[in-house]
């Protein structure tokens, strides 16, 4: 285990390096590795072999000793050695994750689990978005009153109470965060589920919007994680060293999260799965966490395709074999189709591929609460499934994907698909979704 205040050593004193010159390095020796370790992205087999899995580890390994984290404050690169990083992986993968959150009968917990276990992943699933002041109640309720939900992994934003936009670092960041903590404590009250874990803050973001919020009675370490992840592709500033060092004090469980962009400085799935197992590792020296969220997404904002299928499971496989993590992502659709019955059926092909691939829980799982359920209820019994099954009805469901996806340019509003007085769905849009569920039934899906 690396000291925390190392990091402070590392990025003082690190090498001198500008922005592009780093992202230059990092573009290129991703390259090399892929090609060194034989990293090939196959979109017909979107749950990675064991053989792939440990290269991209190998790789992510390589690439972090031999790049390093940028720090964008001090133009610095933290370095690490291959070594140390081993180190880091063995103490992990010796100390498999069970992090519990919430009490009484909202225990719930985090836990590493193999893609070959037959217990399914945690449905963590929040709402996520932006939601309006006057909806934003009945949106968290219709997630909190699903039984099948264990905890909320993040809510929503709101974008402006009266006249106050919450701004990072001014006093509207933390007046708007305590109105959203007290909205969600009446959103748990209505559904008898008070200790619910409430998982990522959502508008507080820096370390004294965040402490203020903590320090209020809202949030304690029972229920709730606070987000010390980098940015892609391996940047980082003080704020989340400064937030670690406050989990780790505090015994919060940190959140760590690792993306990578698809067409960017990774030009494809193979170098994104190996650039994420990177980036966590990164993380995971400083945060000391047991949880990691991994979400590979495209240039244009899109994910749940064949290759972001692909990458997801490059990253969990990997660091199911290396790693003692517990292993999570979003399970849902692209944001334009959100709450139609497109986004379901890309939500089922994550599902497949993602439970095969070690996937220990979903931190959004659709975006009302029966969505949440529905796609709780694929976890279930997709959980022990063999990988060469989940492939094959992952590649079914995504040929209905390719069918639909040209069709759906426009989300529905959260208020047209749920009665914000009864926090109940409408007919219309219940019937669309359990349409979905029965056509997947037939397709394959293996309900009890």
């Amino acid at each position: 285990m690396i000291p925390s205040i190392d990091f402070q050593r590392r990025s003082t004193t690190g090498p001198v390096g500008k922005t592009d010159d780093f992202d230059l390095d990092l573009a290129f020796k991703v390259r090399e590795l892929v090609e060194t370790y034989n990293i090939k992205y196959d979109p017909n087999q979107l749950v990675v072999d064991d053989r792939t899995a440990d290269a991209i580890f190998d790789a992510g390994v390589e690439l972090l000793a031999e790049v390093g984290l940028f720090h964008q404050q001090t133009s610095r690169i933290m370095l690490y050695s291959k070594e140390e990083l081993y180190q880091l992986a063995a103490e992990s993968k010796a100390n498999p994750a069970c992090i519990p959150f919430g009490k009484g009968e909202d225990r719930m917990y985090l836990r590493h689990r193999k893609s070959t276990d037959t217990f399914a992943p945690t449905n963590y699933g929040g709402p996520a978005g932006v939601a309006e002041p006057e909806w934003f109640i009945p949106y968290v309720q219709s997630f909190a009153q699903e039984r099948h939900v264990k905890g909320l992994g993040i809510c929503p934003g709101v974008p402006r109470i009266g006249d106050l936009d919450p701004k990072a670092g001014t006093l509207t960041e933390v007046e708007i965060a305590l109105w959203e903590q007290e909205a969600l404590r009446e959103a748990l009250k209505r559904t008898g589920r008070l200790n619910m874990n409430l998982g990522l803050l959502c508008t507080a973001s820096t370390p004294s919007g965040t402490m203020s919020v903590m320090a209020s009675g809202y949030r304690d370490h029972l229920n709730t994680q606070i987000g010390i992840h980098i940015m892609p592709e391996q940047k980082m500033s003080w704020n989340p060293l400064l937030l670690s060092q406050y989990c780790e004090n505090a015994g919060i469980e940190p959140w760590m999260s690792s993306m990578s962009c698809i067409g960017g400085l990774c030009r494809d799935a193979a170098e994104v799965a190996v650039t994420m197992v990177a980036n966590a590792l990164g993380q995971l020296s400083y945060a000391k966490g047991g949880s990691m969220s991994y979400f590979p997404s495209h240039l244009d904002g899109t994910w749940a395709t064949r290759p972001s299928h692909w990458a997801f499971s490059g990253a969990a496989r990997a660091s199911e074999r290396h790693l003692g993590l517990a292993v999570g992502t979003s399970i849902s659709g692209i944001t334009n189709a959100w709450r139609t019955p497109l986004t379901l059926w890309q939500s089922a092909a994550v599902v497949l591929t993602s439970v095969a691939s070690g996937l220990s829980y979903a931190w959004i799982s659709g975006h009302t609460g029966l969505e949440a359920r529905l796609i709780g209820e694929m976890m279930d019994v997709c959980a022990g499934m063999p990988a060469k099954e989940a492939n094959e009805l992952a590649q079914r469901v995504m040929v209905k994907v390719d069918e639909l996806l040209p069709q759906v340019t426009k989300q529905l509003p959260f208020v047209e698909a749920y009665d914000i007085e009864t926090v109940q769905p409408r007919p219309a849009y219940e019937s669309s979704m359990l349409k979905v569920r029965d056509e997947l039934q037939r397709m394959g899906m293996p309900y009890r």
